[in-house]
């Protein structure tokens, strides 16, 4: 069984329709363990509330519904969460040495690594080819979408 660590970019396509959102929806089906890691909540959630307070794309209950449609996947246990520990800040810190992330860049893959080495066999899902190349590079399965 595949585990799967889906960064923001990604998940993201589950709660607002984009390109991929089917192939990311198919996913979700699989008899697999779907992970995120716990800065992706705050950024999903800041992600939301700029389409409904900067950008004006979401409605005030558009925003509600889609917001507690993400925690239920959680409470639910859909989607998993993989804390950022301090060990996931030193591995960030060592891929920065390698090559330029974003902050937030670093700490999704460093915690998609930790992930890997604990459980094995961990797809890394992002929207990003850069990002998605870096995960193959330092030994992820990689998934665009």
């Amino acid at each position: 069984m595949n585990n799967y660590f889906i960064d923001t970019s990604a998940l993201f396509k589950r709660y607002i329709y984009e390109q991929g959102t089917e192939q990311l929806d198919d996913i979700f089906k699989q008899d697999a363990e779907i992970y995120i890691s716990d800065i992706t909540i705050i950024e999903v959630i800041s992600n939301l509330k700029r389409k409904n307070e900067i950008t004006k794309e979401l409605k005030n209950s558009v925003y509600k519904k889609i917001k507690s449609e993400f925690f239920n996947d959680i409470a639910q246990g859909n989607i998993k969460t993989s804390g950022v520990l301090s060990a996931a800040i030193v591995e960030a810190v060592d891929l920065l040495d390698k090559s330029y992330l974003t902050p937030m860049d670093s700490i999704q893959l460093a915690t998609a690594l930790q992930l890997n080495a604990d459980n094995g066999n961990t797809v890394f899902i992002c929207s990003d080819k850069k990002l998605g190349r870096l995960a193959e590079k330092f030994g992820l399965k990689f998934l665009l979408i």
